[in-house]
């Protein structure tokens, strides 16, 4: 790794951790068995080995994840605290996801970290029949900070962290700009 990546990764390390510890949901973009797409979130708690969410087979995202265990994460900024709509910061991941068993130590691990984050209301759902625990594990990702800020991150600790270079360029000539809304001034 080359010192301006490890400058770059060392001051976006700690930013993207607290961005992704504010959040308190995941969005999920899955798909069913004839790819046909849902867009949906769940609360979810991250441990060591993944974020984990309690989900209903009833709703139609845990029935696609059991079909095909493939989904898109993003964590998003909140539009009433966003600077620009249109460069919200944003946390994205592919993921796999895994149905994680009731008798699996790690379903009492996650069932707890949930209820002490979002309260008693877990430990009912948890004692519902129709509600699975989901493993997502995030594989590579994108972490945007707004316009022309755009990092590659690795599924492990984020650890991977790549300025990606490419930038937006005006319809009339061609220039690259930084940020498209001071061009729109």
């Amino acid at each position: 790794m080359s010192e301006r990546q490890e400058r770059l990764q060392g001051r976006l390390q700690p930013e993207i951790r607290a961005f992704r510890d504010a959040c308190r949901t995941v969005q999920l973009a899955t798909v069913d068995g004839e790819g046909v797409p849902n867009a949906s979130y769940a609360p979810f708690v991250l441990q060591e080995d993944g974020y984990y969410v309690l989900i209903s087979e009833i709703a139609r995202h845990a029935r696609n994840l059991q079909q095909v265990p493939r989904v898109s994460l993003m964590l998003i900024e909140d539009e009433g605290a966003a600077r620009e709509l249109f460069a919200r910061k944003r946390l994205t991941f592919d993921a796999s996801a895994e149905v994680v068993a009731r008798d699996d130590p790690r379903w009492t691990v996650a069932v707890a970290a949930l209820e002490g984050r979002f309260g008693e209301i877990v430990s009912g759902l948890s004692n519902l029949k129709d509600f699975v625990l989901f493993r997502l594990t995030p594989e590579q990702g994108l972490f945007v900070k707004g316009f022309g800020q755009a990092f590659r991150v690795s599924g492990d600790e984020l650890v991977d962290v790549v300025h990606l270079a490419e930038g937006h360029r005006r319809i009339d000539n061609d220039a690259e700009i930084a940020t498209p809304a001071d061009e729109l001034r």
